[in-house]
């Protein structure tokens, strides 16, 4: 009933509790919209990415923070939330996405326990909680696993790109988005204390975030482009869940 390589199990020899018929359709319409869900979540990710910088701006201002990290230490307003909010949100995301093989699902994984870690142990600030150690250790190991990711195990479909030049584009792309991300935090070990009013520290911070949000809204881009990934899923009228309430039926 499923070919290979299906994600649906074919339950040869256990007793069916659809019919042949109910079992297909229902399957292709969960197909469909987990397909779409997938490419949302790609996008979501960029989104967070691209939002997070302004809204701590936004929400703590800019002249008196030198880095990222100091947001959480902000006493004013919802910066904290925004901060830690946003940084778990990624970390679970990069749970749920699966990547194109078990090396990069791993990496991945890791990445997004090193981004939580960053969200919950900051460095340390006038409340003495946190570790600067754990803190900017697991910066770097999230934006150098990503990294890693983007130049090396992200090209999977690429090379079957039959137009040399959009083949080219792509694998340009995202080695650039990729050695940005290891950069930055580099950039930003080397930056010296006496440069943080400039606020050089904050910047390349945030071009490092960008950097991430480049690298998802590409994947997003990728799947819509050679994949024909739709951003609403169509169904015909025997391909809706008849047995669902009418606030669940797909749309």
């Amino acid at each position: 009933m499923t070919d290979e390589g299906s994600a649906f199990d074919a339950r040869t020899g256990k007793p069916e509790l659809l019919s042949v018929e109910d079992q297909e359709r229902y399957q292709r319409l969960f197909e469909a919209q987990a397909t779409r869900s997938y490419l949302y979540l790609s996008l979501g990710m960029g989104i967070v990415a691209i939002l997070l910088p302004i809204l701590l701006v936004v929400s703590g201002g800019y002249q008196v923070h030198d880095s990222i990290s100091s947001f959480y230490h902000d006493k004013l307003g919802a910066t904290r939330d925004i901060l830690v909010g946003c940084l778990c949100a990624v970390g679970v995301f990069l749970f749920l996405f699966h990547g194109l093989s078990k090396l990069e699902n791993w990496l991945l994984n890791v990445a997004g326990v090193a981004i939580i870690g960053v969200a919950l142990v900051p460095s340390p600030g006038d409340t003495g909680y946190g570790s600067a150690l754990v803190h900017r250790g697991s910066a770097i190991v999230f934006f150098l696993l990503i990294g890693i990711v983007a130049i090396f195990l992200s090209k999977g479909r690429i090379k079957d790109i039959q137009d040399a030049g959009k083949k080219r584009w792509f694998a340009t792309a995202y080695t650039v988005v990729g050695a940005l991300m290891i950069l930055m935090p580099v950039v930003v070990a080397l930056v010296p204390s006496r440069l943080f009013a400039n606020h050089s520290v904050l910047l390349a911070e945030w071009a490092g975030i960008w950097s991430f949000a480049a690298y998802w809204l590409l994947k997003t881009f990728e799947y819509r482009l050679l994949l024909g990934i739709p951003w609403t899923v169509e169904t015909h009228a025997s391909d809706t869940w008849k047995t669902a309430p009418a606030g669940l039926q797909a749309t």
